[in-house]
């Protein structure tokens, strides 16, 4: 079973043979036989230009100036070549019509009144291309006719000039038809010459013109636009567009040649530098078409050769203007062959490349190559008539065409569009593909990360949920510590001195019990008392409890503006108090305990605890909660007393630190000093570890006086 792929190519074989072998036979087929090729004219005279007067037919003007050439009898198409003429020349030969005119009738209707004898009826002459432009006389008088070169400007027709033989100018005793044509080009060019009856040379002329003129401006104007169409394609990617760069060059450059070619007229001080354009467009077309070719196969020519090709290519514009006669002769004649030998280099290694790979696309690029090389060859002899090709007399085929001067070079051209067509075709395809790739990797790769970020998701999550629970326990465990701590730790001491009695007692113990369960609810409760109230309170409490002969509580608590602390700053500034005075409790062997609060401009709250304990407590607590336990095993309290497990000074500095306060604490010669420092108009710095904290912002006011 064969693969598609060598279907596809079965498949393209099939169609290019069919091509190949219809081109062939419609080109060898006789489209038209009752047309007869004028074998030969008579007179030819070619004088260079200069006045122009009538001799004694009144109808035919006479040649006059310097003879450049004579013949009696030549074979028609015909070209004279003076290369060593420059400047504009005259020329004008006669055709005897006699032995045309009586010609049979290939085919005889008797219906149409045919007769093997009679004269064709409805006779017309077709010059098949009148260059230069021309005048035609049919018996001395003026029959058709194109605009001819003067002095002052150019000409140049690519296209058929039909003359129909009018019965009233016939005459029975001979006709004769007389042509007169100018030229600036170093050649006298004569095109075949065909007779016949009017509808076949009607037929004929049309479709000559329509190859060698109709056609050539539309594919100019294709070209043109397709060309445009590559060279932007290069431009938007120019690290993979060389081959849109040498094929878009190819086809602009190609359609500027025609245009120059085709160009019916030209002033004639400009046909040096329309001579010159020409050569210039060649040589550029022939570079990058060869280039085109080797980007294609992914060979590189080499500096070597590319240097070679770009010198033999800008040879004729650039010798052009210094060469003489016979250089321009030379120049004309083996220039373009010569500079074709490296376009027929690259088809040898397109060649070997279709060998190598059998790419569809490298096929169609070989076919279009060799085709362009024939047809510019073709031309190139249709113009210079270096090689003559027989043709018969009857009838008419599009073989013609091949002696006829008209270029055929443009009809490979749109075939180059169709292999860069195809080449984008084929980069369109891949391309797809490989969009399609990508998306289905990408589509994999991001169910992968999904389920990647999923398993993260919950990893975090849990961590997140852990972390949470952790800060809740350390909150619970701070609030436990530095709230309900300290309030049992001044009843144990009451209880211990036994000075308290019942009702305090339970006083003390609810007061724990209300911090316990504010400890432990999920709604934050939030104080709407002032400082001032808060500190008094406690104070008071505190020295209800303790106050005995040997430790005294003092306080002072100033009426001044009443504060009401935001969020829950009032408990945070409690804990950090009640943790204090009960290290100096425990600790410090204190007889005096003095509390004193400030307010400093409205702006700061103050709180300042000093005692004047000697037993260097406070100074082990700055180690921690193990230097607690050292302190409190000296004292006989035991590893397992209750007032150790504390978490020191470091504890109150962090909490100080998350509501944005400062806390100090230091041995003086008379005892230990503590001080806390908040200020009214600074928000605190969030902690993320305790969530429990409701930060403000720095912009907000973290307390607000009463009136």
């Amino acid at each position: 079973m064969s693969s598609p792929r060598r279907s596809s190519l079965k498949t393209v074989f099939f169609w290019l043979t069919f091509f190949v072998l219809a081109l062939l036979v419609v080109a060898t087929s006789s489209l038209a036989t009752r047309v007869y090729r004028v074998e030969g004219a008579q007179d030819l005279e070619i004088v260079e230009a200069g006045t122009i007067s009538r001799d004694a037919g009144p109808e035919v003007p006479r040649l006059e100036g310097p003879v450049l050439a004579r013949e009696g009898m030549f074979a028609l198409p015909y070209l004279h070549d003076l290369s060593q003429v420059d400047g504009l020349k005259r020329a004008r030969f006669r055709i005897d019509l006699d032995r045309y005119l009586a010609h049979p009738a290939p085919c005889c209707d008797a219906r149409a009144g045919y007769r093997g004898d009679s004269r064709i009826p409805g006779t017309s002459l077709l010059i098949s291309q009148a260059l230069d432009g021309m005048d035609v006389y049919l018996n001395g008088v003026w029959v058709a006719g194109l605009p001819k070169s003067t002095v002052d400007a150019r000409y140049k027709w690519y296209r058929p000039l039909q003359v129909p033989l009018a019965r009233s100018l016939v005459r029975p005793e001979g006709n004769v038809l007389t042509v007169e044509l100018t030229t600036w080009d170093r050649q006298v060019h004569i095109a075949p010459v065909y007779i016949g009856d009017l509808d076949t040379i009607s037929y004929i002329g049309e479709l000559t013109l329509f190859v060698g003129t109709s056609l050539a401006n539309a594919s100019n104007v294709f070209c043109l636009l397709a060309g445009m169409f590559m060279l932007g394609a290069w431009l938007a990617n120019r690290r993979e567009g060389a081959v849109f760069l040498h094929a878009g060059a190819t086809t602009v450059l190609w359609s500027v040649l025609f245009s120059l070619v085709l160009l019916p007229y030209v002033p004639a001080a400009l046909v040096p530098l329309w001579l010159w354009a020409q050569y210039a467009c060649i040589g550029g077309v022939v570079v990058v078409l060869t280039l085109f070719i080797f980007a294609f196969v992914e060979e590189p020519l080499g500096r070597g050769g590319t240097l070679a090709l770009f010198g033999a290519a800008a040879f004729a514009a650039l010798t052009y203007p210094l060469l003489g006669a016979r250089g321009r002769e030379w120049l004309d004649a083996y220039w373009l062959p010569l500079l074709l030998v490296f376009h027929l280099y690259a088809c040898s290694r397109l060649a070997l490349h279709v060998a190598r790979t059998r790419s569809r696309t490298a096929m169609s690029l070989l076919f279009q190559s060799v085709l362009a090389q024939v047809f510019a060859l073709r031309d190139h002899n249709a113009v210079r008539a270096l090689v003559s090709f027989p043709m018969p007399d009857a009838g008419w085929s599009l073989s013609h065409l091949l002696v006829t001067p008209i270029y055929l070079s443009h009809l490979s051209v749109p075939l180059l569009l169709f292999v860069v067509a195809q080449i984008l075709l084929t980069k369109f395809q891949a391309n797809v593909k490989r969009v399609r790739d990508n998306n289905r990797i990408l589509s994999e790769t991001l169910q992968q990360r999904e389920r990647e970020l999923l398993i993260s998701y919950n990893r975090q999550r849990e961590m997140e949920t852990e972390s949470a629970a952790q800060a809740e326990r350390d909150r619970i465990y701070r609030d436990l510590h530095d709230g309900i701590g300290s309030k049992l730790v001044t009843t144990l001491f009451s209880v211990r001195d036994r000075d308290i009695d019942h009702e305090r007692l339970e006083r003390g113990l609810m007061a724990a019990l209300k911090d316990l369960r504010e400890i432990i609810s999920v709604t934050e409760v939030h104080e709407q008392r002032t400082i001032h109230d808060i500190l008094f309170t406690y104070c008071s409490n505190l020295d209800e409890s303790l106050s005995r002969g040997d430790f005294q509580i003092e306080y002072d608590i100033p009426e001044g503006p009443e504060i009401v602390l935001l969020a829950d700053l009032s408990k945070q500034v409690m804990r950090i108090v009640e943790e204090s005075v009960a290290n100096t409790i425990k600790y410090a062997n204190a007889s005096r305990l003095s509390i004193r609060m400030t307010v400093l401009h409205g702006e700061r709250l103050e709180v300042l605890i000093e005692d004047n304990g000697q037993s260097g407590g406070a100074q082990r607590e700055l180690a921690g909660d193990e230097a607690a336990r050292e302190t409190s095993a000296e004292q006989g309290s035991g590893e397992d007393s209750p007032l150790g497990g504390g978490t020191g000074l470091a504890g109150l500095r962090r909490r100080a630190e998350r509501i944005g306060a400062v806390f100090h604490f230091e041995r003086t010669p008379n005892g230990a000093r503590t001080s806390l420092s908040l200020g009214l108009t600074v928000s605190a710095t969030r902690d993320p570890a305790n969530e429990s904290v409701n930060d403000c912002s720095q912009s907000e006011i973290v307390a607000m006086p009463l009136s």
